[in-house]
């Protein structure tokens, strides 16, 4: 509009903008064996934060062919979390930067827009969280999730010195949220 009118001069249009893809495996991630039905039972259960290529590939080919909403990029701040085990990868979970403006959330934590604007780095997002389908093994998310929760805030002050206190989501009304 302001080009239209006069005021300024924008340089040509580029027509070969090359768009990032997510650095993927050539192949799936192996499934899982043997998980057992008792989440107690999981062998060498751990949550392996991604820090390297190798591991930020296995996180995105899991999640862009496994997860509903499939891979995305993250927004500022983010952690992304393999769920490893001796049964294999049982999934994944990963946390962005909070929604800028969200007003059920905005309403319940009775934030004014000043104060949102100066606590908004102390909420995260759970962006993506997995596990991975055909396992029969009860509790097996809420158990993942909690555990991912507790080490969350001390990852984030290693990677980036905030302290978040709160994480948000989102779930779809095609989804029951029950893990939450």
């Amino acid at each position: 509009m302001l080009e239209a009118e006069g005021h300024i001069r924008l340089p040509e249009a580029q027509r070969n903008l090359r768009i990032a893809k997510p650095w993927l495996l050539e192949a799936p991630v192996p499934g899982t064996t043997d998980v057992p039905a008792d989440v107690r039972r999981i062998r060498d259960l751990e949550f392996v934060p991604v820090r390297n290529a190798e591991d930020r590939a296995v996180w995105n080919t899991l999640v862009g062919q496994e997860h509903p909403r499939l891979v995305t990029t993250f927004a500022e701040v983010q952690m992304r979390y393999l769920i490893n085990s001796a049964h294999g990868c049982l999934g994944a979970a990963g946390f962005s930067a909070a929604a800028l403006y969200l007003k059920p959330r905005d309403a319940w934590m009775a934030w004014s827009h000043d104060k949102r604007g100066s606590q908004l780095d102390r909420v995260v997002n759970l962006s993506r969280f997995l596990i991975r389908p055909g396992m029969d093994c009860k509790n097996m998310a809420s158990y993942c999730l909690g555990r991912v929760l507790r080490r969350l805030a001390a990852d984030f002050r290693k990677r980036y010195d905030l302290a978040p206190c709160a994480v948000e989501t989102v779930v779809g009304p095609e989804h029951e949220g029950t893990c939450f």
